[in-house]
């Protein structure tokens, strides 16, 4: 084998332009074809969320929030709170275990330090839940027994309006909690909503048909529908005479059940039949938009629902962690299909109900015109796993993708102690290159045709000078050559290449696309990995230069330039230099 020839196997791997060819002839080449003039839609920044508990250095958020079901019977006066069934219906200063020193001890001091890390972190959206239970925990710290439900020493009530001057030295023993009292608080502390490190939205309380479980010693019954909805638009009215340009989420519904009936109350048959609703969401929308009318102000600004994926792997456990069992990855990856592809069965026991409600977002979205139109959308809670697994990064990154497409305003993972591929699946939108860079503002045309690969291409604003496009390989064993050609009257030279990929989850930088042809370049992604093509016009390419000149060369960046992806290639290039050094060694006589 002559030099120039493996000098040329080399350089194959080395541009990523064709990897290992012998290994993966038989891959079908998929064709991209992406239009940066059509389909134009907004994507909110506010997806790219997480809540409170995760490592904010680790991740660039678009948004954050503080909830979960210790918000419940938080005490605002004095930060306790209770665990609930979570943990033995403990009251204790849980919520301000991270919280900085110099305000541990001031009211309302989780809120005060999720502003903080919100503008440490350039986190431009915050969202605080509220308390609609009923009760919060008093003074008393411990566990609560069955005996001590409220009302008893153990709770003080809740009530939205104090009716009497405002202080923000709150009476910590007068037995009440008030929520008008709170927002003034804030207000004052932070400043509103529309101030920069004022509290954006606030969330009408956490997973209330969840309540009579798990926080009995509050609310020992299931809650009916007109109990929900009394509460919910009382609070929401509360909030928009405090702060009128503060958003209201609502109703923080935990999951498929809530959807449907919220989980069995007992007064949702009798309703439905009556207005022949579909679900509990198309009464919850009906009755706030009937309180707008009345009101003169919109109550509900973002409906608020929570998600976490029952399906289910091989093993039949949900959103299991064995990594060494393909069909087990395979339902991972599959899982999002049930938010948006029509006749997807997931195996979980939502299709063994009948699976009424799937797929969720054309539901949702039907749901929103028919009752409420103008109403935004949020997942606050949601996680399919993974987090510890590349698996757990694709999925991330095609349900952003997902979540863009379908124009969800916001969404905040629920993560747990290992998250660092979903993170850095965030990170793939909001900032690849550790410079800050991320996913463009505005979603545009995508065409493909391939089930293993998913697409999603954006601009920002109607700049086509610069267009980026999200690859998402979702084959577990196999690379993806993908020919991507740009229909533009724009030229395009360029592209940046970023992937995420591999046993570790730290975005690598690939090498650069350097010659594009009428518009179009053909490249191998890595199995399972998620890529971003960052692709520039002539005119794009020297503003980067200018930035670069005044910057410093890639400063800020923080990920390796890797050349070439994938253990097969790395092996190719092994073996190459091995054999060009063992030519070298016989022909000087060593």
């Amino acid at each position: 084998m002559k030099k120039s020839r493996i000098a040329a196997m080399l350089m194959a791997v080395i541009t990523g332009v064709t990897m290992t060819g012998v290994a993966y002839a038989q891959q079908e080449t998929v064709k991209i074809r992406v239009t940066p003039s059509e389909e134009h839609k907004a994507i909110s920044p506010y997806i790219y969320g997480v809540n409170t508990g995760v490592d904010t250095e680790k991740v660039s958020a678009g948004s954050i929030r503080l909830g979960g079901n210790r918000l419940a019977a938080y005490n605002w006066e004095n930060n306790v709170s209770n665990a609930g069934s979570d943990w033995n219906h403990h009251s204790d200063m849980y919520l301000v275990t991270d919280v900085d020193e110099d305000i541990k001890e001031l009211p309302g001091s989780p809120a005060l330090q999720l502003s903080r890390d919100a503008k440490n972190h350039d986190i431009p959206y915050t969202l605080l839940t509220l308390q609609m239970l009923g009760y919060t925990s008093s003074d008393k710290m411990g566990a609560v027994k069955e005996e001590k439900a409220a009302p008893s020493e153990f709770w003080n009530k809740v009530i939205n309006r104090k009716g009497s001057e405002f202080t923000l030295t709150p009476d910590t023993k007068d037995g009440y909690v008030y929520m008008d009292e709170y927002l003034n608080y804030l207000i004052n502390t932070l400043g509103d909503s529309s101030s920069e490190t004022g509290i954006k939205a606030y969330a009408l309380d956490n997973e209330p048909a969840l309540w009579h479980h798990t926080h009995s010693r509050v609310q020992s019954q299931q809650i009916t529908c007109e109990e929900l909805m009394g509460k919910s638009i009382d609070l929401a009215k509360t909030i928009k005479e405090m702060d009128s340009g503060a958003e209201v989420f609502g109703p923080s519904l935990f999951g498929y059940s809530a959807f449907d009936n919220l989980a069995g109350a007992s007064d949702w048959r009798s309703i439905r039949i009556k207005n022949l609703y579909f679900w509990f969401i198309d009464y919850y929308l009906d009755e706030m938009s009937k309180a707008e009318k009345e009101y003169g102000t919109r109550l509900l600004d973002v409906l608020d629902v929570h998600f976490y994926t029952e399906q289910k792997g091989a093993c039949g456990e949900r959103s299991c962690s064995h990594y060494d069992n393909d069909e087990c990855i395979q339902a991972r990856l599959d899982s999002v299909r049930s938010l948006y592809e029509k006749g997807y069965r997931e195996n979980s026991w939502i299709s063994d109900m009948g699976g009424r409600l799937f797929p969720l977002l054309p539901t949702i979205e039907k749901s929103i015109n028919t009752y409420y139109p103008g109403t935004k959308l949020a997942f606050t809670e949601y996680n399919f796993g993974g987090g510890d697994h590349i698996s757990g990064a694709v999925v991330q990154a095609d349900m952003l993708g997902i979540f863009a497409k379908y124009g969800v305003y916001f969404a905040s993972i629920w993560s747990f102690d290992k998250n660092e591929y979903q993170l850095s699946a965030i990170n793939m939108f909001t900032n690849y290159d550790g410079a800050g860079n991320g996913f463009g503002d505005t979603l545009v045309k995508s065409e493909y045709e391939s089930k293993n690969i998913s697409v999603y291409s954006s601009i920002d604003k109607d700049d086509e000078n610069k267009v980026k496009v999200m690859v998402i390989n979702r084959s577990i064993h196999d690379e993806t050559p993908v020919n991507i050609s740009l229909s533009s009257d724009k030229e395009y030279i360029g592209a940046e290449v970023y992937s995420l990929y591999g046993d570790n989850p730290e975005i690598k930088q690939l090498q650069k696309v350097d010659e594009i042809t009428d518009n179009a370049f053909s490249y191998t992604l890595p199995a399972l990995s998620v890529t971003e093509f960052i692709i520039n016009t002539a005119q794009a390419d020297n503003l980067n230069g200018q930035e670069n000149s005044a910057d410093g060369q890639n400063d800020g960046v923080n990920v390796p330039l890797i050349a070439g992806i994938g253990a097969g290639a790395l092996a190719l290039i092994t073996g190459a230099v091995a054999l060009v050094c063992r030519r070298r060694k016989r022909k000087s006589g060593n």
